[in-house]
């Protein structure tokens, strides 16, 4: 595909791609919890095995691990494959902070530590007693076993960094109220399987494909922002006012050729990570006009983001 028309693909093929995983900042307000509900100690695991991995080990997924890939899943048992510290502290103190996947995902910026946390990689394998499950040993209990076996010690600091405003424009809000119906209810821990999906129905408040674009059904506008900051280069923040729960349907602009379109008239999927988009690119402009359609707007701003900082970070002793 030449350089043009990657520039042109349009907003709606990308928010397809903006499959639920921890967003930065919503309505101003870093959300990220770094420990459980007061509610007692979370359990610990039992038995605890960390190996270092070596070049041409299975696991660790996308990016070193951040993704939390290579790992398998079973009742009260936690494997995971090559993972990199960062990638595990990602997974511990953002994904599963506090004991749930969180059903959205923009990974939280860590600062600190020394250069090994992002390079080298290790597979944990740890049993607990009981059956927790796995959002609890993947958060709260692996916060735990950083803490003691690689002595993680991190601290959360908040900025003002650049977002985007999202608010209502001069020709006021396009929202029809959701229907009853339009969508599943999302279940993070057990989401609906596609093959077992009533035909044309997808989970509410994420974006789905449709005929002339793309649409998020049974969603209020925080949880749109929160989805639109997956696509863009930074944090979208919700500056409309507006209350309730829409059906919001993004339209394909007009001019666009839409290259990468099968027949069916179904998005294809250009990539399997794009890159966020910045308004005052190609596809950044795509974006402004399909949210105008709507009736809103996205405008440069200011607000408060969460950094994690390593403060310490050891290599685990030996099993």
């Amino acid at each position: 595909m030449s350089t043009r028309l990657k520039l042109r693909l349009t907003f709606v093929q990308r928010v397809a791609l903006a499959a639920p995983i921890a967003v930065g900042i919503l309505n101003g307000t870093a959300i990220w919890a770094q420990s459980p509900p007061a509610t007692g100690a979370p359990p610990r695991f039992e038995v605890a095995a960390v190996k270092p991995c070596k070049d041409g080990d299975s696991g660790g997924g996308r990016n070193g691990g951040r993704r939390g890939g290579g790992a398998s899943a079973s009742p009260g048992r936690l494997d995971l494959g090559c993972q990199t510290v960062r990638g595990l502290i990602q997974m511990a103190y953002v994904q599963y902070a506090d004991g749930k996947r969180r059903p959205s995902e923009r990974e939280v910026a860590i600062e600190g530590g020394a250069a090994w946390t992002e390079s080298e990689r290790f597979q944990i394998t740890a049993t607990a007693e009981g059956a927790p499950g796995q959002e609890m040993m993947r958060g709260p209990m692996l916060q735990a076993l950083l803490e003691d076996r690689f002595q993680v010690r991190i601290h959360r600091e908040t900025r003002e960094v650049p977002v985007y405003a999202l608010t209502v424009a001069k020709s006021g809000p396009k929202l029809p109220v959701s229907k009853e119906g339009s969508c599943i209810p999302r279940n993070t821990e057990h989401p609906v399987p596609p093959s077992e999906r009533p035909p044309g129905l997808f989970p509410c408040g994420v974006f789905a494909p449709s005929k002339d674009g793309s649409a998020m059904y049974g969603t209020t506008l925080a949880n749109f922002c929160t989805q639109l900051s997956i696509v863009m280069d930074r944090a979208v923040v919700d500056k409309t006012g507006l209350a309730g729960v829409f059906d919001i349907a993004i339209q394909r602009p007009p001019a666009d050729p839409a290259p990468d379109a099968p027949a069916d008239g179904q998005p294809r999927m250009a990539s399997p990570r794009p890159s966020r988009m910045d308004l005052t690119e190609p596809g950044g402009l795509s974006v402004l006009a399909a949210i105008e359609r709507v009736g809103l707007r996205l405008e440069p701003a200011k607000g408060s983001g969460e950094f994690l900082v390593i403060d310490h970070a050891g290599r685990p002793a030996e099993n």
